[in-house]
């Protein structure tokens, strides 16, 4: 049986719900942002090794994730959509759809605020001596996705799920999807949870996933974890997922709840996270002693907390993704910009997987034999390397692509097919910050390749192609604020190794003489109170 949580731990919980806090203070804790997903696809290295997981996560952390992971696995991130340098873990969660009265499913884009709390005070707001930090590869689960009712593991002394939709009037809340509102315009529809924190020094196990850790039973130390789970006590880690559901206002009314989990969970009752620790050994137990900047606003490369240069910049946060390993459309993909301008994908009329709708109130059963991909695409998970130092070409003032002239050696063309009348013109600059080329990343539903970008591009008759950082495409008119960056795009392509896919914010250009012929491509429109897919 749970206990309650003393003042103190229910306090703190209550400020960490809170989009913006009323009152700053320090506390010792901090706040990870978490920006937008690195992956968003079939896979959990966790619950599903090595093989297309059952549902679709929403991935933030290091880009190294992949089908099979541990921790040396995770130290080869080269960039994290987390800001601390030292944090190479993932985090995910279950992506969420929308499922409109048609009966098709739109996925739900994140907005660019995950956030990732990290607690260890004590009830007098003084550092808990008697935490330790993560093992190396360290894992973690909180929730279970097959529950579709409240099974008393919700609550003050449980994994405290909580939806609230922001509509910045009477922001409704609720254990399961809210209900009562039309909008959650203020800041978006939001989940919040978690993970336990006491641990019995046992390894993760598949097949009981919650068997090795405690929720506490109070807020001090080892003597708040039950027996056998004494044996350490970690840094409370609390998560805040955000969700932008603007796109569909009009389409439901304050008693629908038209909101669909990846797994088919209409509830929310199957939220749940996975925690995969990728830390640099040191690194958290040296801040949980001293980073007291609570949600002071102090920035988290304070000499108490991480000290100087421990912080990636922003740009390159936004930019970081995971290779796509699982052929198959997921539904709409956000692109790179924190402003959400525009989306691409598919309106799916099941959810991926084998998962139908079940509303329970039992829980859900696993389903299988439907047709869906169980495979990878074949390609072995490339890792872009290091991004390489600041070079003087930043410098320069922009110029357009077409006045820079590079030598064959540095065109990024080589074993690329283009259409014809397009032409390999080199590497060039991407401020990231607005985009030197377009408005959003282009995705169709396979890993990107310079090849099929160029392809894509001109299927919707854009003029320039460019692909960045591995596997990202853009297609535009004109290429901006740009320079010639010869020598940077060498990242190798996630869907074929032997292209190359740009660099880090350095992009392949290709263009086409003369520009392109407008196709109709694919789009969405509102069809009466569904959404379809116009062809």
């Amino acid at each position: 049986m749970y206990h309650k949580l003393n003042a103190m731990t229910t306090i703190l919980g209550l400020l960490a719900t809170l989009a913006v806090p009323a009152v700053a203070q320090n506390g010792y804790y901090f706040v990870l942002g978490a920006g937008m997903p690195v992956s968003i696809q079939r896979l959990d290295p966790l619950l599903a090794p090595g093989k297309v997981s059952g549902h679709v996560h929403s991935v933030v952390g290091g880009n190294a994730f992949g089908p099979t992971m541990d921790f040396d696995t995770t130290q080869q991130s080269t960039c994290s959509t987390i800001r601390v340098k030292a944090d190479k873990s993932n985090y995910w969660m279950p992506a969420l759809y929308f499922h409109a009265k048609n009966g098709s499913f739109i996925r739900v884009p994140e907005k660019p605020d995950h956030r990732i709390y990290y607690k260890f005070g004590t009830g007098n707001n003084q550092p808990d001596l008697e935490r330790s930090e993560f093992p190396p590869g360290f894992r973690m689960i909180s929730g279970s996705a097959n529950l579709r009712s409240d099974d008393g593991s919700f609550g003050v002394g449980g994994n405290q799920l909580n939806w609230v939709c922001h509509d910045g009037g009477s922001n409704p809340e609720a254990v399961g999807f809210p209900s009562g509102f039309s909008n959650c315009d203020s800041y978006g529809l939001a989940a919040s949870m978690r993970f336990p924190s006491c641990w019995n020094g046992n390894d993760f196990d598949a097949a009981n996933p919650l068997a090795h850790m405690d929720f506490p039973t109070n807020q001090d130390g080892l003597a708040g974890c039950r027996s056998p789970f004494n044996k350490k006590r970690f840094p409370e880690i609390f998560v805040e997922y955000y969700l932008d559901v603007k796109s569909f206002n009009g389409l439901y009314g304050p008693n629908d709840k038209p909101w669909v989990l990846a797994q088919g969970d209409p509830t929310g009752y199957g939220f749940h996270m996975d925690f995969l620790n990728g830390w640099e050994t040191g690194v958290l137990a040296k801040a949980i002693k001293g980073c007291n900047i609570g949600n002071t606003g102090d920035p988290l490369d304070s000499p108490q907390c991480f000290g100087a240069g421990s912080l990636r910049s922003g740009s390159e946060a936004d930019s970081c993704r995971a290779p796509t390993v699982v052929n198959e459309d997921v539904g709409l993909i956000n692109p790179t910009e924190s402003d959400h301008s525009g989306t691409v994908g598919g309106v799916l009329a099941t959810l991926p997987g084998c998962n139908p709708v079940q509303s329970g109130p039992q829980d859900a059963t696993q389903q299988k034999g439907c047709g869906a991909t169980t495979a990878l695409n074949g390609q072995p998970v490339v890792r872009a390397p290091a991004p390489p130092p600041p070079s003087s070409t930043s410098a320069k003032a922009p110029v357009k692509a077409s006045s820079t002239k590079t030598s064959p050696s540095e065109t990024p063309s080589a074993g690329v097919t283009l259409p014809a009348g397009w032409t390999s013109t080199g590497c060039f600059s991407d401020t990231v910050k607005p985009r030197s080329l377009g408005t959003r990343q282009e995705w169709w539903g396979v890993p990107i390749t310079s090849s099929n970008c160029v392809k894509h591009c001109d299927s919707i008759g854009k003029p320039i192609a460019g692909t960045e950082y591995g596997g990202q495409c853009f297609c535009g008119d004109k290429l901006v604020n740009s320079v010639a960056a010869p020598g940077k795009c060498n990242f190798p392509c996630v869907g074929n190794s032997k292209e190359q896919c740009g660099g880090s914010a350095t992009l392949s250009i290709f263009k086409k003489t003369g520009g392109s012929k407008a196709r109709r491509g694919h789009h969405h429109r509102r069809a009466g109170h569904g959404i379809v897919a116009a062809s």
